[in-house]
């Protein structure tokens, strides 16, 4: 049994060369309350047709969206371009603007502190891409009424350092600005210093800044004079080792979790690639990976194990 464990793993020992280069990633994080659930729908569903991996945040508390920011953060130090849409109300306090995630009852103003999360922090970390990001929030309404000094966010907040632009929609906006999202979607090439200015023309839109170097969501491949660049990933070569009819759940799971996070994030990419999965490609192996995994298995009449075999990873690898 060890023995054909090892000589799985040993089949697969040059699989991390066929990882993905992650500098060209685009990462959004969509972020909304229930009021504007089909709003950010809408949005994710965009940034997807352009390629982005998306990050989903519904109904979150403080605490999970102060979680999920900083995972966030961390993907975009590794993405080329990000793009964070909020759907959630935003209140303004002494020239600050805060983001209130569901739940977050305020009695007086200085609650915002311990309950909310500055729209700031949201634009400092989508700057963490190599070429930069921005925030697109459309100001949701609250239901219950406000402390004193607090009133929700009518403009764009004043540009800061280290931070990303920030264009504010009103929810009567946001039909106009999906639209241009949209048309930009089909587009070979979208930059995103283009995409906030025609927002910006909008009634109903604010925009904190111009971006102060290109940003592209979508791009044409990169060509080297005539021919276009392709990245080339090695075929390996199968080892002599039992068949997958023949290989056990738990070999099936040695073997995967031998693979590198490298190694996962390009099995994530190649199922990306063939339309079964819409996640972040981060080299973890989570529900939606397991569900596109299943997919991809159901597209070759196998059973749909949620764990890929020996075949299909050779499969993927080409």
């Amino acid at each position: 049994m060890l023995a054909r464990v090892i000589l799985l793993i040993c089949g697969f020992c040059l699989w991390g060369l066929s990882a993905v280069a992650q500098s060209d990633r685009v990462v959004a994080l969509v972020v909304a309350g229930d009021d504007g659930m089909n709003r950010a729908d809408a949005v994710q569903a965009q940034l997807q047709t352009m390629g982005a991996e998306t990050l989903r945040a519904q109904s979150a508390n403080s605490t999970q969206l102060r979680s999920l920011l900083k995972r966030f953060a961390r993907e975009a130090a590794d993405s080329r371009a990000t793009l964070v849409y909020i759907d959630l109300p935003i209140v303004t306090f002494e020239g600050r603007a805060f983001v209130l995630p569901t739940g977050s009852d305020l009695t007086k103003a200085t609650d915002l502190f311990t309950r909310s999360i500055p729209l700031q922090a949201f634009a400092r970390s989508s700057a963490q891409a190599a070429q930069g990001g921005s925030v697109v929030a459309t100001v949701a309404a609250i239901r219950d009424g406000l402390p004193a000094d607090l009133s929700l966010a009518t403009a764009a907040p004043q540009p800061a350092a280290g931070s990303s632009p920030i264009l504010l929609a009103t929810p009567d906006a946001f039909g106009p600005v999906l639209d241009v999202l949209a048309t930009a979607a089909t587009l070979d090439t979208v930059e995103l210093g283009a995409l906030l200015n025609a927002m910006d023309r909008l009634d109903g839109t604010t925009l904190s800044d111009v971006q102060p170097r290109p940003v592209f969501l979508k791009q044409p491949a990169v060509t080297e004079g005539n021919a276009e660049v392709a990245a080339v990933t090695p075929v390996l070569t199968e080892p002599a080792s039992p068949s997958d009819d023949t290989q056990s759940r738990e070999e099936l799971e040695a073997l995967e979790q031998s693979l590198s996070r490298s190694a996962k994030r390009s099995v994530q990419q190649n199922l990306r690639t063939r339309g079964h999965y819409r996640g972040l490609v981060d080299g973890r192996f989570g529900p939606q990976t397991r569900a596109a995994i299943s997919a991809y298995q159901d597209s070759r009449s196998e059973e749909p194990t949620g764990i890929l075999t020996r075949r299909q990873l050779l499969d993927l690898s080409t």
